[in-house]
Formats: C-alpha cells, structure tokens, sequence
C-alpha cells in the first residue's frame, strides 16, 4: 500500500512541478513581493489533485522561509502519510526531513533529496507518536533570499 500510495504522489508531484499548471505565478504578486497570492494558487492544483484521488488533506500550512522552518504534528499507527513541501516562484530547490520523538531524541526517519521545488515524502508511523517537520530551502531563484513555502500533510 505505502508503495502504491508513493507512486500515485510522485507521480503528481511529477506532473505539478513541469508545468501541467503553468500558471506564472509572479502576476499574482504585488510589486514588493509579499503577497501570499502565488503560494495559495500553486496549492489549490495540488488540493484539488490529492482530494479528486481520495486523499484526505490533514493539516495546510503556509509561511514565509528565508533557510528552513519546523513544524510538528503527531502521526498515527495506521496510516500511510505523505508530506508535501512546495515554494512559491522564488524558491528553486526545498527539502523534507522527518523526525520522530524517540525517548526525547529526534531520529531521522525520511527525508527528501530531490532538486526542485516541490519535495514529498511518504511515511507509515509503526506508532502513535509526534513528528517533527523541517522544511529546508537550498536555493532561490536568483536575486531572492526569501521566499513563501506551503507543507501539506495526507494520507488515504
């Protein structure tokens, strides 16, 4: 299952960041570069996507990323999750990495190498427990320092 699942996101993922919607996000920005307008609208192709292939979206978030953020959530036995991380038009390449809370260490359990800027990682929790979340940028377009990111959290 957790196969299938990751085949099914990659392949999405795959199709979302060539263009399928090549919408040019940078006309939805103002001109000082700090509307969240082209982070919400390349998520909305990836909600619609997901949710039309039986997804369920748990958890949204969308913030602004000079280097990497950290978020965290507690994941369920159960379930086969997917975490996507995806940046607006001035992020080139971001990554995933998962941890769990192992006896109040982090170990790292996935982690996501791809360069692009869309990154998705999948994970089976052998246990209720809590995760945590880094989002890392490693390049920005060029003249840009910073820029908005996305992380969805799924499973099916």
């Amino acid at each position: 299952m957790k196969l299938v699942f990751k085949l099914i996101l990659v392949v999405l993922i795959g199709l979302l960041s060539k263009g399928l919607y090549s919408q040019d996000y940078r006309e939805l920005d103002n001109e000082k570069g700090i509307s969240v307008k082209p982070i919400m609208a390349k998520s909305l192709p990836l909600v619609e996507e997901f949710e039309n292939k039986g997804f369920e979206i748990v958890r949204i978030e969308f913030d602004l990323i000079f280097d990497s953020k950290t978020t965290l959530r507690n994941l369920h036995k159960g379930y086969v999750y997917a975490i996507v991380a995806f940046g607006d038009y001035r992020v080139a390449d971001i990554d995933i990495e998962v941890y769990k809370d192992v006896d109040g260490k982090w170990i790292l359990i996935e982690k996501d190498t791809d360069e692009k800027s869309t990154a998705v990682i999948t994970t089976e929790p052998s246990s209720k427990g809590l995760y945590r979340i880094d989002v890392k940028v490693y390049k920005f377009e060029a003249d840009y320092k910073a820029g908005h990111y996305g992380v969805m959290i799924l499973h099916n």
